[in-house]
């Protein structure tokens, strides 16, 4: 299997390979049928073949919720067992099969806006890639999310930080823990409240902090320091909490010092 991420025309594309040791008419069954579907896509799918038709993707919530939570997309190429594409809410996910004398290569490409959360996303599609090995009868052994998580964050580059041209610092990182036990491990057992010191934890190696300007538990804490501010921001992203970091003025020294702080803490 093999993954790239690149940039075209303003969006994000993931692409993925898998070999496999089937031919391509039983791969599409099962990349198209819903009763195959349900045992390895992320969502329930309905889904007719014909170009234009709509598709409604239904996330199953713990039996007994009152109501599924559902998106909807729209087919856009159609070519069995060769080519299916569509769209799924923003993203785009094009599926190719090309037969080879062993089975069939299995090309996948998702376009979507969030560069930032494609450690989840390549995570999560690794998983469902493997669900539909099982379903098309091979034994593949369980991967721990977390661990794949991890492995495209750092092959993608996707824990460094930028420094504008103002000299600002900034991350945006993907964690696999809900925000609440984010704020919980920066803060430790410090009280966070506006106008005290802001708790270690969020204070990258070096920096002098001023006192807390903004204290909103778990979604965001602002303090001052000699050049600007701090800020970090806390949200529902992609299998965990969205982290978002920025430090105002001439912070450009300090990019080091946070890429550890925040790895250490998505350790």
């Amino acid at each position: 299997m093999t993954e790239t991420l690149s940039a075209e025309n303003g969006r994000t594309v993931l692409r993925m390979r898998r070999e496999l040791r089937h031919p391509a008419e039983k791969v599409w069954r099962a990349i198209t049928e819903p009763e195959q579907l349900v045992a390895w896509f992320p969502t329930a799918v309905e889904l007719e073949l014909r170009v234009d038709a709509p598709m409604t993707f239904t996330f199953q919530r713990d039996p007994g919720a009152p109501v599924d939570r559902q998106t909807y997309g729209v087919v856009r190429v159609v070519d069995p067992p060769r080519l299916l594409e569509y769209s799924w809410g923003d993203e785009l996910l094009r599926w190719e099969l090309t037969p080879t004398s062993t089975g069939c290569t299995l090309d996948f490409t998702a376009t979507y806006d969030d560069r930032a959360g494609s450690g989840s996303f390549a995570g999560g599609w690794t998983l469902c890639f493997d669900a539909l090995q099982r379903v098309l009868g091979d034994t593949v052994p369980e991967q721990d999310y977390r661990v794949v998580h991890e492995h495209f964050v750092k092959v993608f580059g996707l824990d460094e930080g930028a420094v504008t041209d103002g000299g600002e610092v900034r991350f945006e990182r993907q964690l696999v823990e809900p925000k609440e036990t984010v704020w919980e491990r920066l803060a430790g057992p410090e009280t966070v409240r506006v106008g005290a010191p802001p708790p270690s934890g969020f204070v990258a190696k070096g920096i002098e902090p001023g006192p807390v300007t903004k204290a909103d538990v778990p979604l965001e804490l602002t303090y001052s320091w000699s050049d600007g501010e701090v800020t970090w921001t806390l949200r529902d992203g992609n299998g965990g909490a969205r982290v978002t970091l920025t430090q105002t003025g001439a912070a450009a020294e300090y990019l080091n010092a946070w890429h550890d702080l925040i790895e250490e803490l998505a350790g």
